[in-house]
Order: C-alpha cells, then structure tokens, then sequence
C-alpha cells in the first residue's frame, strides 16, 4: 500500500534535548517493521512524529514518495492503533468503527459494508452493539485495530497495542496481528519494549537506546550478528552472556584469557574475522556467547574442533519443562562473583543440583566480541578493516611476498613491520600488482564477501552483487592508498567528505519586491533549490539567518576548474598542495581560511573555482548539532 523514507529525523525539545538524533530508514511496502527499545529511547516519539501527532524537529518523512512533514494526521492517510485502546466509551463497536467514515462523510452503505467486512475480519461481529466496557482487554484491541482498518490507510501504525493484556492474550494477539498484516498486505510500524514480540513479528527490526539507532536489521541477523553490546544483550531471551578479558595469538593459535580465569583457546582460522590488532594481549574485550551456545559435556557430543571446554560450578537451576536454565558460574572458587556468571540453556534432562561442578562447551564458532571501550562488535558479520604489518622502504610497502608503489601523497619514511589499517573497500580485486588466493566466500545481502589468503596473512575484500571468483582462484588485487592508515608513521587515510562553516543569508532583490536567498561559504554565495530554502525555514524559520551552519559535501561531488571573474554559484578558492595518488590526483583548496579536497589535474598555485550541486550538500546546525537538510 505504502513506503515510507525517513531522512535525517530530528526531535529536539525546549533547552535542547534531543528525544530522536539522526533517524535514518527506507520501509518499503508492506513491510512489518518493529521499533524496540526501553522505555524513553524515543520510539513512540518516531512513531507520533510520522502520524504527525508530534512535530518534526528537522529532516524528511515521505509516504510514497510525498513529503509529508507539513501534512496534518488526517492528510497523511495513516491509523495508529493506541496502547489504552482510545475508545469512546458512550458509542457501541459498531459506531466506534464507523466514527472516522461518518465524520469523512461517507455514506451509509458504504460505511455499513466497511465495518461488517473489518467485523468479519476480526471476529467481533457478536460484540458491535456492544459498549467498550462490557468488552475484555482483547476485544477492545480487535476493536482498536478495526477502527483503524475501516479506513483502509496506507499504513498501520501501532503503539504497545498488547502491553496491558496478559501473558496468554498478548501471545495469540501477536498471531492474529500478525495474520492481520499479511491478509491487509499494507504496511505496519509497530513500538514495543517486549523483544519477544519484535523478534517474532518483524520483518526488519529497528533498536533504540537514548534517541539513537543502534542497529536495523531482520531478526534473525540482529540475534546472529549484533553491532554492539547493547542490542546483544537487548535481543534474547535469557540474554548472552558476557566475559571482560584479553585475546592473544601465537602463530596459528588464539587464546581468550578472560578476567573470570578461564581460558578459551581456537584456531586462527576460527576468529578470523577480528582484526589483528585486537589479539595483542593488551586491548581489553568483552567476549559474549549466548546460552544457546553452550552445552554440558556429554561424552555422547560429537565434537569436530568446534567447543572450547570449560568448568562452572552451579548456583541455581530453573527446569521450565522444554528446557532447563542453568544459571552458574566460571569463577569456581567464588561463584558469586558476578564477573563469571554465566547462563547455561540445557536439555530438559540434565540433572544438575545447586553447587555441582559441571563440565560444559563453549561454541567456537557462534561466540561474540566486543571492543571493551565502544562496546562496538569487533567480529562482524562484514568485517570493517583490513590490517596488514609490512615493511617500508623508500616508495615500496611490502609483506607476504607482496611489493606495491607508494603514491608520493604518501608521504613516509623506512620502517621495519608498520601496521597498515584499512576498510575492507579498499582492497579491490581484478587488477593490481597483488596476488591472493580465494580461501572461502560468503554470500551477505547481496554483496560477495571474499576471504583471501596472502602468505599466513587473512585478508578480506567486499563486491556487489555474485561472486566473480570461485574457491581456489587465485585473483590479482590492489590497495587504494587514500583509505590507508598507518599509526605509527602518522599516516591518515584522505579525508574526502569536505566540510565547510558558513551561514544563510538574504539579499532583496533590485526591485525589492522579493529576496533572493544564499548558502554563504566565507564571501561565496552559493544557490539553493527552493526545496532546500523550505526545508530550513519549515526547521528554523528566520532563525536560520542567525545560525552557524556546516555545509558538507563529498569531494566526488566537487568539479574543479579554472577561475573565472564573475563566475555566480561558485566557490572560489587557491591550491595550496596537490596530492598524487596514481590513479587520481586531488587538490588541497583553500577556500577563505579554510581547506576542501577534490579531484583536479592542475598544479599548486592556481587559483580555482570549486561547483557543487546544492542538492548534493548537507546543511548542518552546529549549535545544536542536527542536520537540518
């Protein structure tokens, strides 16, 4: 029935505070989406902002395809099915349904017709004569939601329908929403605490914490591959457990040495997937398995190298009928320490007692890890970067029998095992003086994941679309030098996302009949859609003329050229350096005290002007930090 585009969804409240940061997302049609989170991380905030109940504080809510930031509730052509049922308690089911078609005028017929079909639907056809307080909490939800499908909406919106019902009924409530939206195939957003309800009836998932987005994702894939500590531990019933502690690697073996005093030793090839740098010893990691992944020794098990052995000593057992919930810890000499608790989901028919020492494995495979500072997951499902040590010697960097060219941007000097970062993009396959063997391939989303083996070293490279090589190929491959990192000499990746402060101005026309209005970038003016000058002052209003902005733009977005007097609409500026990086040469700008980048084949020195596209910008709000367009 509907799509919904979210961009850039801000809601700040009077002294600044900000209920909803940065709320970013495509819904395609009849899709179910859920919104999880605990109480106050700005869910129900999104979802009164999209039924026009709360006030866009900045950016873009488009129903197909139609921006409706501006549309009142009964414009957008939505129904939201409330958490107290909202009832008029004076009128029976039957005109409850009817109400929203009688105010719209429709007649008679058709409003019977619409509410017997809605009635039928939800089996509350005995109940229409009825008032709203001779009905049980479920009934007076089937009549919620047939209110809202008398009026066949675009989309569905539903805030905590179920959380004042029981145990029992918000169960086959789930399943009858459920059928609801597949037999309506229109879209439903739906706000709830309860991860229960998120995991078993969203197609895709939306997890919240503080008004920000932690992670959007099918429930399956936020259950399997968490991006961060929060939502591993929010998704899940009992949730994962989770073990500070350090990681090490010696030649092809790695060992977790976690605080508790355990020790959970693999093989390389097992953790592969977390960077290098983090198997020093040093960095301290959260280690995470859930309970699901752990089991108690049996010597029946069959065990192919995939389960760590380990001791716990048990605390409390909880035998639920299909399964036994051991909870114990790993600490055995204090186990009430809280830093070895750990949950154990067993066979219904494990017999364990209180204070038994038990012989449990844990999954060498199905384990998580966490940076202990950012709590940011550090095995990704796509892992982020790419770590190599190599040595360098004049313009050469080499490792694993591999030599490439230094591009002369880079500027760095000799050095004996550098370690050299960079995001899996910037390892391209095909071409270059590189060469790797296909060691293995995953099929992610659409994309081609590429496990290569240099030498003893794992590398990853990341394609769209099917796999272009097979297992066992041996590809050419190449590094793009503006995404390298190397700490210890200095060296940063090339920033190409430029931004540049500025303001918004006005100028009255020569007639003064009218103003003309301006992106102002130190003296340049640049011109902005109309688009754009409504959607500043629908955020600010006239207070966009006294507000500091940050216009950001990517350096692919820029074309550079020779400066010409009077040119309108442009941003004039000097090269200050050019950096050469083989494939492309970027200029270094100074643009009124301040510097962009952007490709250009000229020399230092010449004095340029910069055009963008005024669609392509990015206006942020540096007072209160939100982007505005």
């Amino acid at each position: 029935m509907a799509s919904l585009s979210l961009k850039h969804i801000f809601k700040v409240y009077d002294g600044n505070v900000k209920a909803v940061n940065d709320f970013c997302m495509d819904i395609e049609d009849n899709e179910f989406i859920v919104f999880v989170g605990p109480s106050g991380c700005g869910k129900s905030t999104t979802l009164r902002m999209i039924a026009g109940l709360e006030e866009i504080t900045a950016g873009e809510l488009r129903i197909d395809n139609e921006i409706v930031n501006d549309f009142e509730p009964k414009d957008r052509n939505i129904a939201m099915v409330f958490q107290n049922y909202a009832l008029y308690p004076h009128m029976s089911v039957y005109e409850n349904m009817a109400f929203s078609l009688r105010t719209a005028h429709m007649p008679n017929d058709q409003i019977h017709e619409k509410v017997m079909e809605a009635a039928n639907i939800l089996g509350i056809t005995e109940y229409l004569e009825r008032k709203p307080k001779a009905l049980s909490g479920g009934q007076r939800q089937r009549v919620a939601l047939g209110r809202a499908i008398v009026r066949q909406p675009k989309v569905f919106l539903l805030d905590e329908p179920l959380s004042n019902l029981d145990a029992k009924l918000r169960a086959a409530m789930r399943s009858e929403i459920s059928r609801l939206h597949e037999r309506l195939g229109t879209t439903f957003i739906y706000v709830t605490h309860d991860q229960v309800e998120a995991m078993t009836m969203g197609s895709r998932i939306v997890v919240m914490r503080d008004g920000f987005v932690q992670q959007i994702d099918t429930p399956i894939n936020l259950y399997k591959y968490p991006d961060n500590v929060f939502v591993a531990g929010f998704i899940g019933t009992p949730q994962m457990n989770f073990f500070d502690g350090v990681v090490s690697k010696k030649g092809d073996d790695v060992c977790f040495a976690l605080d508790c005093g355990t020790n959970i030793d693999m093989k390389y090839v097992q953790a592969d997937k977390i960077p290098v740098k983090y198997m020093d010893g040093e960095h301290r990691i959260v280690f995470g398995i859930r309970p699901d992944d752990i089991r108690i020794h049996n010597d029946k098990n069959y065990d192919d190298g995939s389960w760590a052995p380990a001791k716990a000593v048990v605390s409390v057992v909880e035998v639920l009928g299909g399964e036994t919930l051991i909870y114990a810890n790993l600490n055995l000499d204090t186990p009430d320490a809280e830093e070895g608790a750990i949950i154990i989901k067993a066979d219904p028919d494990s017999f364990v007692r209180r204070g038994d020492v038990i012989d449990i494995e844990i999954s060498r495979r199905k384990f998580h890890v966490f940076d202990k500072e950012t709590e940011r997951s550090i095995r990704r499902r796509i892992p982020e970067e790419n770590i190599i040590v190599a040595d360098i010697v004049g313009n050469k960097l080499s490792f694993e029998g591999q030599s490439f060219s230094i591009p002369s941007a880079v500027k760095c000097s000799n050095a004996t095992a550098a370690e050299i970062s960079m995001p899996i993009s910037g390892l391209t396959l095909g071409s270059g003086n590189g060469e790797a063997k296909v060691q293995w391939i995953e099929s992610i989303d659409g994309k081609t994941l590429y496990f290569l083996k240099v030498g003893e070293l794992t590398l990853f490279s990341l394609e769209n679309g099917e796999a272009r090589f097979k297992v066992g190929d041996s590809v050419a491959f190449d590094i793009d030098f503006t995404k390298v990192a190397i700490e210890s000499l200095g060296i940063k990746p090339l920033c190409l996302t430029n931004t540049l402060d500025g303001v918004f101005t006005k100028e009255k026309d020569k007639s003064r009949k009218f103003y003309h209005f301006y992106m102002n970038i130190g003296e340049d003016k640049l011109i902005p859609t109309d688009s754009i000058c409504e959607k500043v002052f629908a955020c600010k209003g006239n207070k966009i003329f006294h507000t500091p902005l940050e216009y950001i733009f990517e350096a692919k977005d820029a074309t550079v050229g020779p400066h010409t007097d009077g040119a309108r609409g442009v941003i004039t500026g000097k090269v200050i350096e050019m950096l050469d990086y083989g494939h492309t040469r970027y200029a270094v700008i100074d643009v009124h005290g301040q510097k962009l980048t952007a490709a250009y084949n000229g020399n230092a020195g010449d004095e340029v002007d910069v055009s963008v596209p005024s669609n392509a910008i990015t206006i942020k709000d540096k007072s209160i930090d939100i982007i505005i367009v």
